[in-house]
């Protein structure tokens, strides 16, 4: 009886040795390590594409008609530009060659002091799938045909009022052949605002309607405005739409 007991003594005791390792101590197990976590990764890409949160508003024209101090009923200037966005359609914001042009008179605001000069408009065309959701498939360029462009700056005249008549101007009009030719634009994606207007997202924002003559009324607000009412006004007619 007692030689049993000595060997289940010896069979415990070499485990008992075995389970605690070598060196160690008395005292509780020390804890593993904690690595904290990583915070989340964030994206440094930018957007896919200018986009607009929330739809826009509309174009407040009285409250520029108002900072202009325009008269009850303008004959020219940028309160003719307001007066006729304030009757004018909806534009559809759309061109069947997929590449349209328009060339034509506007008036530019700064510092409470207006200048005129010559504008001129694309539309182009894009795929659905290169436009975010509420864009709708265009992108609009608005520019100035400057006095440097020589010939197209004097031509320019002759081309809108031949357009303005819906008319064609005489062959060789250097400032058809400058309108045809541009391809550096100053461009935007095209939205709705709230009221159903076409808004152009460029620096200080663009404002476009359709007139009775199928032309473009356009409200180019500045992007950073020296005086009330700062920005482009114009009037532009269909060279190629």
């Amino acid at each position: 009886m007692r030689t049993t007991h000595i060997i289940a003594l010896l069979f415990v005791v070499p485990n008992l040795v075995a389970c605690d390792p070598v060196g160690s101590t008395s005292g509780p197990a020390p804890q593993a390590s904690t690595v904290p976590a990583l915070p989340p990764a964030v994206s440094t890409a930018p957007p896919a594409l200018d986009t607009v949160a929330t739809a826009p508003e509309d174009l407040d024209i009285k409250a520029l008609q108002k900072q202009l101090t325009c008269p009850a009923e303008p004959k020219n200037g940028p309160c003719s530009v307001l007066a006729a966005f304030s009757s004018c359609q909806q534009w559809s914001a759309t061109t069947p060659s997929g590449d349209g042009r328009w060339i034509g008179r506007g008036y530019r605001v700064e510092g409470g002091k207006t200048t005129d000069e010559f504008t001129v408009f694309r539309a182009r065309r894009l795929p659905q799938n290169d436009v975010a959701p509420g864009q709708l498939p265009l992108k609009v360029g608005i520019a100035e045909l400057a006095k440097a462009e020589g010939a197209a700056w004097e031509q320019a005249e002759r081309a809108i009022k031949a357009f303005s008549h819906h008319d064609v101007p005489p062959r060789g009009n250097a400032a058809v052949e400058y309108l045809n030719r541009k391809d550096n634009w100053p461009e935007g994606f095209v939205v709705r605002t709230a009221g159903g207007q076409a808004y152009v997202v460029l620096e200080g924002g663009a404002f476009v309607c359709q007139g009775t003559h199928q032309q473009l009324i356009v409200v180019h607000r500045a992007a950073t405005r020296s005086g009330k009412g700062d920005g482009l006004y114009a009037e532009v007619w269909p060279s190629s739409w």
